[in-house]
């Protein structure tokens, strides 16, 4: 099977830069305990803090995550990779309904925001978080997501430009609430 193909079981395979296989699927309410730590280390890793504040934003998250994945028409797209049948990475996309746009208002139905972009440091650079990329990205065409945003890490930036992604300079971001 070609790599990142469709498998019989509707996942994404796929093999890591190190040899070894990994899937990539749909999250489910079951993957929720998981999403929500691997949220809470990447904000832990990116600003620091101590573990029991972690372990409680860990548990926060879960439940946001539990929620809504359990919710049929939530806007929350969320995917998971998977190294031997563990969840070792994921990432999320939010679709948002939208305004018409000048010059595409009978195409454009909604903007989309990714989030959550993680995967385990064990697993990183290995072709996993492309993966899921192309995994949000799919579903984002399919969804008439004409229009995608992220936040960058400068270990992420050039994953994201190699993929069709370029910098804005033309937002800002409003922290006084």
């Amino acid at each position: 099977m070609p790599e990142g193909g469709l498998s019989r079981e509707g996942l994404k395979r796929g093999v890591s830069l190190d040899g070894r296989e990994f899937a990539v699927r749909r999250a489910t309410v079951g993957d929720a305990g998981k999403l929500g730590e691997m949220r809470a280390a990447s904000s832990f890793e990116r600003k620091g803090g101590d573990a029991s504040e972690r372990d409680a934003y860990a548990r926060v998250c879960a439940e946001f995550f539990a929620d809504e994945l359990g919710r049929p028409k939530s806007m929350l797209r969320t995917w998971v990779a998977t190294v031997e049948g563990t969840v070792v990475a994921g990432a999320s996309l939010l679709i948002l309904p939208t305004m018409p746009r000048y010059g595409a208002a009978d195409a454009v139905v909604y903007d989309g925001r990714v989030r959550d972009v993680y995967v385990e440091s064990a697993y990183r650079l290995r072709g996993i978080a492309r993966a899921l990329m192309l995994a949000v990205l799919a579903d984002a065409k399919a969804e008439r997501v004409d229009r995608l945003t992220l936040g960058a890490s400068a270990m992420g930036s050039p994953l994201y430009l190699s993929i069709g992604f370029e910098y804005k300079r033309d937002e800002m971001v409003y922290t006084g609430a």
